[in-house]
């Protein structure tokens, strides 16, 4: 991949897109990436962005600065004090308003999506990374969902999402006891796709990201969504959901590079339409 990286800068965040990859980077390394609402925002905005035609981006990669991908909310902000003396708790307006507008926005996006688990990756930060389609982590990260230790209720939809990665009993352990998941033993228990040694990992993250990134990207999109929202639907709206995303992928340069370069030993060259 060729050409110059175009930097946007948001407050303790930043996107990255060069070519047809874009990286947003959690950026407040000294507090280990614990998300305030700017960030929250920051991160939609993003998402804005990438999803933009013109920008013609094909991956997402999610990553921290530092040694933290994200210490989940920052329950010391500024914002959070600030919000303290309205009729409505700060915390209800905080998911309300900001969290879970994020969880949606993140879910319906369609192109793959890449995180990056560089360290510690709690709470928000855990259920953000649970909306990618690949994790991959290095090997000083773990997972915490640390809700029971704060005697609050769960919420940004973990409690859906992470059942579903490693299965109930051991979501429930670890959501009801807070208990902490290494990142070797979430590639056993199937939640983490590849784990890397720690010195390698930004070049391997990296790697995957441009593989998704120069794939085919309509088809993955449709993936994507179908993993996303298959749950909620039967077998039969599934089956319905791909009979339509078959009918759309058939129209696609990609679709029709793939059955041109069938049988042969070299690698088809998408274009992401």
């Amino acid at each position: 991949m060729s050409g110059s990286t175009e930097i946007i800068e948001y407050q303790n965040a930043r996107l990255e897109i060069e070519g047809p990859l874009a990286t947003f980077w959690f950026s407040d390394p000294d507090k280990l990436n614990a998300l305030n609402p700017a960030m929250v925002e920051a991160l939609y905005a993003a998402l804005i962005e990438v999803a933009k035609p013109r920008r013609r981006i094909r991956c997402l990669m999610v990553t921290g600065d530092g040694r933290a991908f994200s210490a989940g909310a920052n329950l010391a902000s500024g914002a959070a004090k600030a919000e303290r003396t309205r009729a409505e708790p700060p915390v209800i307006q905080s998911v309300a308003g900001t969290f879970h507008p994020l969880v949606r926005r993140l879910r319906d996006l369609e192109i793959p999506v890449v995180a990056a688990i560089n360290g510690p990756c709690v709470g928000f930060g855990f259920a953000i990374a649970l909306l990618a389609d690949y994790l991959i982590a290095s090997d000083k990260a773990f997972f915490l969902v640390p809700f029971a230790s704060l005697a609050s209720c769960t919420d940004s939809g973990i409690t859906w999402l992470l059942p579903r990665a490693i299965g109930t009993a051991r979501a429930r352990a670890m959501i009801m006891r807070a208990e902490r998941l290494t990142a070797s033993r979430g590639l056993e228990w199937g939640l983490v796709n590849e784990v890397v040694d720690d010195e390698a990992f930004r070049d391997a993250a990296r790697t995957v990201a441009l593989d998704y990134a120069n794939g085919p990207t309509v088809a993955l999109g449709i993936m994507r969504q179908l993993f996303q929202h298959g749950p909620e639907m039967t077998l039969d709206q599934h089956l319905e959901q791909e009979v339509r995303g078959v009918a759309r992928t058939a129209r696609t340069k990609d679709n029709t590079i793939a059955i041109g370069n069938f049988g042969k030993k070299t690698q088809p060259e998408f274009v992401g339409e």
